[in-house]
């Protein structure tokens, strides 16, 4: 395996068969079937995700991304199958994988990079992978229900907008595990321009309680979350202690928004769960 690909991943065995490939913070989730494999989101790109997978597995690959964001979907064009997403996220993607972007992206991560690890995850030339990047359109579109056969496991597509307008979780019934990724997680953003209403994600929230899990993945933690986390989700998202929210930094990703981090409404000293929202999302 080259030099580069072992610097960018790392690999975490979580349960039987199920992996956490992170790279500069964000998780890539691996899940292996008797038949076949799926990969949850693809990273940044910054190395070859698939001849990482391929030091795991050589079962054919299902390719999913949970929404269109760069840290997500940055990696799709090393694979030669079609990735699975929503259609509402197309346009998302393309946005976030251009050129002008990724250089923004990547000069933030330098940063985050040193101070963390002490090291820059960033390759020297990720321009080389632009083209890629851009010309990247092999899609096959999900929508609510869909279901993939890996064998002896079945993965299935729920859809939970809230944090883009076409996030999507995946459910494996036969491992009790919910991948929410960046849809349902312990600091969901909710601030960004493609981001949905409170209500909306309070609704998806509910929907994922449903379901017969154990576990929750999330897209930037190789911690595995339980049904009491998504019950303190819920409860953050509820009732919203607005009275004692603190005001973060939107940045470029939501020009002239002033988001605000909200904890549940006794919890005044921020011990548990959070959003991050924009006030005119709170309806």
């Amino acid at each position: 395996m080259e030099k580069e690909i072992k610097k960018t991943y790392l690999v975490k065995k979580l349960i039987d068969g199920v992996y956490g490939i992170t790279s500069s913070g964000v998780v890539s989730f691996l899940v292996i079937g008797k038949e076949k494999a799926c990969i949850v989101d693809t990273a940044y790109g910054f190395a070859d995700l698939k001849a990482m997978v391929r030091e795991i597995t050589d079962l054919p690959l299902i390719v999913f991304n949970t929404h269109g964001h760069i840290d997500h979907t940055g990696g799709n064009f090393y694979f030669d199958t079609p990735v699975y997403i929503h259609e509402k996220d197309v346009e998302l993607y393309k946005k976030h994988n251009e050129p002008a972007f990724h250089r923004y992206m990547e000069n933030r991560l330098k940063i985050i990079d040193r101070i963390i690890f002490w090291r820059t995850l960033v390759p020297k030339h990720p321009e080389d992978t632009d083209e890629g990047r851009v010309n990247f359109s092999n899609w096959h579109f999900v929508k609510e229900g869909d279901r993939f056969d890996l064998g002896d496991l079945t993965a299935e597509v729920i859809e939970i907008p809230g944090h883009t307008q076409g996030s999507i979780a995946i459910y494996f019934p036969e491992k009790k595990l919910l991948i929410t990724s960046d849809g349902a997680n312990a600091a969901t953003w909710l601030y960004l321009p493609e981001s949905t209403d409170l209500s909306e994600y309070i609704n998806s929230l509910h929907k994922l309680e449903k379901y017969d899990f154990n576990s929750i993945l999330t897209g930037h933690s190789v911690k595995l979350f339980n049904r009491g986390d998504l019950e303190n989700w819920i409860k953050v998202a509820e009732h919203p202690g607005l009275n004692h929210a603190k005001e973060v930094k939107g940045g470029d990703f939501a020009p002239g928004v002033k988001p605000l981090q909200v904890w549940a409404e006794d919890d005044v000293k921020h011990k548990g769960p959070s959003i991050v929202i924009d006030p005119e999302k709170i309806k």
